[in-house]
């Protein structure tokens, strides 16, 4: 999480004027020449979201560091999240839970789940597991695992 004196840089860089304070307008712009599109009715949202109803259109220091707070505390809960959703898939797959996943494993729940057929040979397998296992032991870990959810499909 950033210190003060980095959100601080932030604010002077959002805070366009100079005047000391930063308006809706001035975050807004900042975020789009980011290349994210964000309008200040969303804006607004988002700050009713995280329980501030402002009054006005600027932001004092202290509610842009709040805002800030918000919003990464937001992105780190998202990939805590993610991060449990990909442990649960993992442990469908795991089924003896010795915490891999062998082609075996893979092979039955691919084929249960009806994303591969049956008659996918054993080789089929071996080649999805060597493709993302990195330390060459035959099977996958979780982190191994991650990197293969993650990935983009080939043909």
């Amino acid at each position: 999480m950033a210190d003060l004196s980095e959100i601080r840089r932030v604010y002077e860089m959002v805070d366009e004027n100079a005047d000391g304070v930063v308006t809706v307008n001035e975050i807004c712009g900042f975020i789009n020449k980011l290349g994210l599109q964000m309008s200040e009715e969303d804006l607004r949202f988002v700050l009713r979201d995280k329980g501030e109803e402002i009054c006005s259109d600027i932001l004092q220091f202290e509610e842009f560091v709040d805002l800030y707070h918000f919003i990464f505390n937001r992105e780190q809960d998202e990939e805590e999240n993610e991060s449990e959703d990909l442990m649960e898939a993992f442990n469908i797959f795991d089924e003896n839970r010795d915490g891999y996943i062998s082609c075996e494993e893979l092979q039955r729940v691919l084929s249960a789940l009806g994303l591969i057929p049956h008659t996918q040979p054993p080789q089929y397998y071996k080649k999805m597991i060597c493709r993302y296992d990195l330390d060459c032991n035959g099977v996958l870990d979780f982190s191994e695992f991650k990197n293969m959810m993650s990935s983009e499909i080939s043909p």
